[in-house]
């Protein structure tokens, strides 16, 4: 006998992570005995990223939001089970104190026929398949780097995960990419 699911279910990895208009400084090629330049705004301005990605297929929803706080994470998962339109969503986070909130309760339990919450141990970032995503963005597009305004910083990033190579997000997440989608 074979049981059929009443529902699609699919995995996906969230996160969010801050976007500051001041730069990332980190490592940076420069002629010996000179110090490297780079702008800033003077006033640090900040917003955050919220993203679900998909494993394995890498879809992915990713948002930027004024604040950082129980509300906006369930605006995002709200806009997440949009996106899925039906499917049952299982959603991989860490135990930040945004997610952890009673607060939240009311949305998870109203949606819990379509949306399951795995937490993961405490201190364990390297499970979370989307912080390699963001150490690359970081790497790639803030660090070192200043934008004139904050407008150009959050359009650069936006840019560029719709330019980021399948191949390369593949690696990101440590899966293999398939030359056929998976089935629906």
């Amino acid at each position: 006998m074979i049981i059929v699911p009443k529902q699609r279910g699919r995995l996906f990895f969230y996160d969010e992570t801050d976007i500051c208009w001041c730069p990332d400084t980190g490592r940076i090629y420069q002629l010996p005995n000179a110090q490297a330049k780079i702008d800033s705004p003077g006033q640090n301005q900040v917003r955050y990223l919220l993203g679900s990605v998909e494993y394995p297929t890498g879809e992915g929803l990713y948002e930027i939001y004024p604040k950082k706080r129980n509300e906006e994470v369930s605006k995002h998962l709200a806009h997440l089970l949009e996106m899925c339109d039906g499917d049952f969503c299982f959603v991989v986070w860490d135990n930040a104190s945004q997610h952890t909130t009673p607060m939240l309760l009311p949305f998870l339990c109203d949606n819990s026929h379509r949306l399951m919450m795995v937490n993961l141990p405490t201190y364990s970032p390297h499970l979370n398949k989307i912080e390699k995503l963001w150490w690359y963005m970081r790497d790639k597009i803030t660090r070192n780097h200043f934008y004139q305004t904050f407008d150009a910083l959050c359009q650069a990033l936006t840019g560029w995960l719709e330019r980021l190579p399948f191949s390369r997000f593949c690696s990101l997440m440590g899966i293999k990419p398939r030359e056929q989608p998976l089935a629906a």
